[in-house]
């Protein structure tokens, strides 16, 4: 499991080899800008993926509906 073994889908952890995928995660950057990254939710490495976003005016959730497992 090398930096460079992704290929043509980024769904497994380069670190751990989890495979089913990934949580996100914001972090403003400036005013009405924010990263978007991805946790693997087994080992917890971070990836920045390079996405930025233009249009959160800010990171204040509202809490939605509860998924059952």
């Amino acid at each position: 499991m090398g930096e460079n073994s992704v290929g043509t889908e980024f769904r497994i952890c380069t670190k751990c080899g989890y495979h089913r995928g990934f949580h996100v995660y914001f972090k403003k950057l400036q005013e009405g800008k924010a990263k978007i990254g991805l946790i693997c939710p087994n080992c917890g490495q971070s990836f920045d993926i390079g996405w930025i976003t233009s249009d959160i005016p800010a990171i204040d959730p509202e809490k939605g509906q509860v998924f059952e497992r």
